[in-house]
């Protein structure tokens, strides 16, 4: 008899023990990210193009209204990979750069957790693998340019991802032949297999590629990372979603460019609602098998909005750091954590905060990194209390921003913009010169912020730790030009003096020693990094407020030497403002204003790294690779050659 009973006890307990693990079930994520989707894209806040499935999701998750990127995609995306500053990990201020297998990712961590991971949309963090088809593909998509070789990088499936369905670039084709612009090769590929075969409207693809995925995850918990690829440019829409959307209710549509037409304004709708429809599939996928209850899903975007979409209300737009920019959309619905209502939190946090936060949230042991900067918002996001997360730091061309749970800093070469961002989101009424001390004690931060990175800003002056006096030794180079009298301060001639095949960082500085000949002319030529060619639309890479020197001089002004008694001088410039990416081309930049004949000095050409070496790129006569220059009846007469240091100078 009590067999029987213990029996009975144990059939009538079994139901319960059931129910109690699947409730310490760990939960699945989701992480959808569009891709310049705007603030004021979709109808949740108030965007002209219906986006109900979307809306949905606001209406029943928490929204994240301070979630914060970065203006272009790669950093965002490194961001949410890593935990870390993008420029930490040299895929930042502007798009590229290849992840160092030596970060440690979000889905490694997920991996070592137990869960299954997949990609499934673009990476932008790195090259197409090498593989001998690729390679066979990228030959005959150049065959016009024999010698324009492939940069192959690790791939994705050295970053923790099980299964992967991706293109590797930004901005293809979304059609049948994912290429840039219609030009190259193909980037389409299922973990290490290329197939340039496959055909489909992109964002489709990913999509059933992912259901896909969840079916076969489903009896484990899993990570689905989708990264759309709506709505970035090409703009192109499938018929059948353009015949949904009214061309005239479209053409009426605010957007972040008065130069955006009616047409591209009714096929970024036809877009969106491609991209509404998708979100709806993932998530009926997770309510058919039962896991959406205990599914962690976020949806968010990468930054503010292109052209033709919309950030408003917020100021600016993808490629600013005002909040247009950099403020993303981003829901979280997680019911069994109890993410629900509707609710809003308002604390300040963004896609640096997820690596660490979703450990967090999935009870998953965080694994070893380098060191973080993402902080874990998850206590305070569920008891909704102030955010851990103190300041996000950006830079980006001619500016470095910070923001705090109030302010707002943006600092130029020249000036700086304070907004109370609790009280004007919308960045309308400068505040810095009423507000002296909060403008230098946020200063003091950003100054913090850039150290510990190694930040190598192009529009502040190089710290204190990184001057040094010229030494020109051995062979320098001299250029020689005459300028007419009729030659205009607008009027220029690039001079390429010397190349390199290797990649600059946001933590590299270029440096050099100079010197000029005795004729001042009313703007001196200056040195400046070039890319591409002497012909338009190339020219110097250094714009206006990107390119100032130790001593705090923008160098497209052609300032002379600072100190008269001097005949040399060194100078060092950040280069965060145009990195990561080949500074491939070098030389000098002549201009008119004043007619003569008029020479520089340079020696001691060379990237100063984070971690203190160095990598030359002219130090002697056998380094100058001189380019093809246009001559002009404006600036002519040019002479590129290298003389002994030990000769004087024709300098008084």
């Amino acid at each position: 008899m009590q067999r029987i009973l213990t029996l009975l006890f144990t059939f009538l307990l079994a139901p319960c023990v059931g129910l109690h693990a699947a409730d310490d079930a760990r939960p699945n994520v989701v992480y959808i990210m569009a891709d310049d989707l705007g603030w004021g894209d979709i109808s949740a806040h108030g965007g002209g193009v219906p986006t109900p499935n979307i809306d949905r999701l606001f209406s029943k998750g928490v929204e994240l209204t301070q979630f914060m990127g970065w203006c272009v995609c790669s950093p965002t995306r490194a961001m949410l990979l890593t935990g870390r500053h993008p420029i930490r990990v040299g895929t930042g201020p502007e798009t590229g750069g290849e992840l160092d297998p030596a970060e440690t990712t979000i889905a490694e961590g997920f991996k070592a957790n137990g869960y299954r991971t997949g990609v499934f949309g673009k990476w932008h963090n790195g090259n197409d693998p090498e593989t001998p088809e690729f390679s066979a593909h990228f030959a005959d998509a150049f065959k016009h340019m024999p010698n324009k070789k492939p940069v192959f990088g690790h791939g994705v499936t050295t970053h923790g991802f099980d299964e992967a369905w991706i293109y590797y670039g930004g901005g293809p084709d979304h059609f049948t032949r994912r290429t840039v612009k219609g030009a190259g090769p193909v980037s389409w590929w299922h973990n290490r297999e290329f197939r340039p075969q496959d055909e489909g409207y992109t964002d489709d693809l990913l999509t059933q590629r992912a259901l896909d995925f969840i079916r076969a995850s489903k009896a484990q918990p899993f990570f689905c990372y989708i990264p759309f690829q709506i709505a970035h440019a090409p703009l192109q829409a499938k018929k059948d979603d353009l015949a949904k959307v009214d061309p005239q209710m479209a053409a009426k549509l605010p957007t972040a460019s008065a130069r955006a037409t009616s047409d591209e304004k009714h096929i970024h709708a036809a877009m969106l609602t491609a991209l509404d429809n998708n979100v709806a599939s993932i998530e009926a996928e997770l309510t058919k098998l039962g896991l959406l209850e205990n599914t962690i899903f976020v949806f968010t975007s990468d930054n503010g909005a292109m052209e033709a979409g919309s950030s408003l209300p917020l100021r600016g737009h993808k490629h600013t750091l005002y909040d247009g920019g950099v403020r993303l959309p981003t829901v979280m619905h997680w019911p069994r954590g109890g993410l629900v209502g509707g609710r809003k939190w308002s604390g300040l946090c963004g896609a640096l905060d997820m690596f660490p936060t979703l450990m967090a949230m999935t009870g998953s042991k965080m694994p070893e990194t380098r060191p973080l900067d993402g902080r874990n918002i998850w206590p305070a996001l569920r008891e909704n209390s102030a955010s851990p997360v103190e300041s996000y730091y950006w830079v980006w061309r001619d500016c470095d921003v910070i923001r705090t749970a109030q302010w707002k800093l943006h600092r130029f070469f020249n000036h700086f913009e304070l907004y109370d961002i609790v009280k004007d989101e919308t960045e309308s009424t400068n505040l810095a010169d009423a507000n002296p001390e909060v403008v230098k004690s946020l200063a003091a931060k950003m100054d913090a912020w850039a150290d510990s990175i190694g930040a190598a800003l192009s529009h502040q002056p190089a710290p204190k730790k990184h001057h040094a006096g010229p030494k020109p030794e051995g062979e320098v180079l001299v250029v020689t030009v005459t300028i007419s009298d009729q030659a205009e301060p607008k009027d220029r001639l690039a001079i390429n003096l010397t190349n390199w095949n290797g990649t600059q960082y946001a933590t590299d500085w270029i440096e050099y020693d100079i010197a000029f000949s005795p004729e001042t002319p009313k703007r001196h030529p200056y040195f400046s990094t070039l890319e591409g060619n002497n012909s338009k639309p190339f020219g110097p890479l250094f714009k206006a407020g990107t390119a100032v020197d130790q001593h705090g001089r923008d160098q497209v002004t052609g300032p002379g030497i600072a100190d008269g008694k001097s005949i040399w001088e060194h100078r060092i410039i950040g280069l965060a403002s145009t990195a990561p990416g080949p500074l491939d081309k070098h030389g000098v930049v002549f201009t008119g204003g004043q007619g003569g004949t008029f020479t520089v000095y340079l020696d001691n050409l060379r990237l100063r790294h984070a971690d203190g070496s160095t990598t030359v790129l002219w130090a002697s006569g056998k380094d100058t690779k001189l380019g093809k220059v246009d001559a002009n009846e404006l600036i002519k007469d040019i002479q590129v050659r290298a003389v002994d240091a030990s000769q004087p100078l024709n300098r008084r």
